[in-house]
């Protein structure tokens, strides 16, 4: 790949830099100026076009850097992460012309069968889109897939060719995470930590407490295994160290039960690898959701759980909230039942090919339940299922849900196998990393459906592509040493 020559670069060169550089500045200022954003964002896609030619691995990492700092923009009835999005379809652009102009170099990771499970989905996705009651948001929701898997999958395959290129990727999404928790806890300090301004905190970098807390929870097992890369009294050692605190901090403070509890299941996870647990594991996950979903269809005993809607509301202290949980009488448990049976109910309607993607959120208040209404049914947000399996199941049918599953058990059991394998112990630690922050992502979407979004699903495609490079890495190590 060739190398971005600033250090060679001549003074005339050096001249047109410049120019290039304040030309990109005035575009900027005059679309902002006259509210044009395709004209504002113009310069950010000529210059990943240029890096796309010469050095997109400088594109990777700024990607990454974006991440917990980009902007939800709203263009009409549509919306962008910016800028991650943008950099994420110049990714998509390079690595078109890395394939096109390096041939069949790095071909040897599209074998893998993570891979092939991938393009199986991609496949359906296309299917799904066919019949589709939302067409153009079904179609958007293909492209950011695209772009998705092109940036945070292929390009990884590409850029993150070993463990030090992987530590500069994990410190430019960590430093500006730390600085947006930093930001949201001085924000949340002012307003003396409340509980009922928890939601608000994490503006403008996140739409709500659960997307922030999600990416928090996702990233503190990795701290684990960044501080076991430099020596007790190391400068970046203490401050990963004095970093898992503030991480756990932000997570309680976040308000969000589900990450909450993540903290606990990533702990658990790391024994389950450790002990090579996954299969058991896996299995009883599947029977105890057979039995819950069985429980409650029969004789329709799901109805037993309708809330009280007088009692249904949202609490604004704390231990009022917790205390409501049990009962199921917050209103966010009772908003998720409300949506729960209503994707039940569409699920029965088209059970095969679902809504289509984006299909929820237009069709699902003709199948609710008026049982299960609650004071925040209207749903302003425009937010979805709160259960990945369900969303699956209702946006892309029965075949889209049991490929989902499939992938992500396969996933788990072969991380189990590339974690045993892994031989040199600074790779076997990352491995074991990004396996507990996999299962934190999983356990994050059982009350969520985060993998879409911008600051969640790029880490699910990242940790795959990089189980498949570890596997890739070791498969060639045994056949160098069988054939010596």
């Amino acid at each position: 790949m060739n190398q971005l020559p600033f250090a060679s670069l001549q003074k005339p060169s050096l001249v047109w830099l410049w120019v290039a550089a304040l030309c990109s500045l005035a575009l900027c200022l005059t679309g902002f100026y006259l509210e044009s954003w395709p004209l504002a964002l113009s310069p950010l896609l000529l210059a990943g076009a240029w890096l796309a030619v010469y050095d997109f691995s400088i594109l990777y990492y700024v990607m990454f850097f974006t991440l917990p700092i980009c902007l939800e923009i709203e263009f009409g009835s549509l919306s962008s992460d910016i800028p991650a999005e943008p950099l994420m379809l110049s990714l998509l652009m390079a690595t078109v012309i890395y394939y096109l102009s390096k041939g069949k170099k790095n071909l040897v990771y599209f074998k893998h069968p993570f891979v092939q499970f991938i393009l199986f989905q991609f496949i359906w996705y296309v299917v799904v889109f066919i019949y589709s009651t939302v067409p153009l948001i079904s179609l958007k929701y293909i492209l950011a897939k695209t772009w998705y898997i092109a940036a945070f999958l292929v390009a990884t395959f590409i850029v993150v060719t070993d463990v030090k290129k992987f530590k500069l990727a994990f410190w430019c999404v960590f430093y500006p995470l730390l600085f947006t928790i930093g930001w949201t806890m001085i924000r949340h300090a002012m307003h003396g930590f409340s509980f009922e301004s928890s939601n608000h905190m994490p503006a403008p970098f996140y739409r709500n407490h659960v997307d922030y807390a999600c990416i928090v929870s996702i990233f503190f097992p990795l701290l684990f295994v960044a501080a076991s890369w430099y020596k007790p009294g190391d400068l970046k050692r203490i401050l990963l160290n004095v970093s898992k605190l503030i991480f756990l901090a932000a997570i309680f403070f976040s308000y969000t039960r589900t990450c909450w509890l993540a903290v606990g299941v990533a702990l658990g996870a790391y024994y389950v690898f450790k002990w090579r647990l996954i299969k058991p594991v896996l299995l009883g996950c599947g029977v105890g959701l057979v039995i819950v979903v069985a429980y409650l269809s029969y004789e329709n005993r799901y109805l037993s759980y309708a809330p009280d809607f007088k009692k249904t509301i949202y609490h604004s202290n704390l231990s009022d909230h917790l205390e409501s949980t049990q009962t199921l009488n917050d209103v966010s448990s009772a908003e998720r039942l409300y949506r729960w049976v209503a994707a039940a109910e569409m699920v029965k309607v088209k059970p095969l090919t679902g809504f289509g993607q984006g299909g929820f959120v237009a069709n699902y208040r003709h199948y609710a339940v008026s049982l299960f209404t609650t004071y925040v049914s209207r749903n302003f947000e425009h937010s979805t299922v709160h259960n990945y399996l369900l969303f699956m199941m209702v946006e892309q049918g029965l075949p889209g849900l049991l490929l989902f599953i499939a992938f992500i058990a396969y996933v788990l059991i072969a991380g189990q196998r590339i974690y045993l394998q892994t031989t040199d112990k600074t790779e076997k630690n990352i491995v074991l990393g990004l396996l507990v922050a996999f299962v934190v992502i999983l356990f994050d979407n059982t009350l969520s459906d985060l993998i879409e979004a911008v600051k969640v699903g790029p880490f699910f495609y990242w940790i795959i592509a990089l189980l498949i490079i570890q596997d890739v890495r070791n498969r060639q190590r045994t056949k160098s040493i069988q054939e010596a």
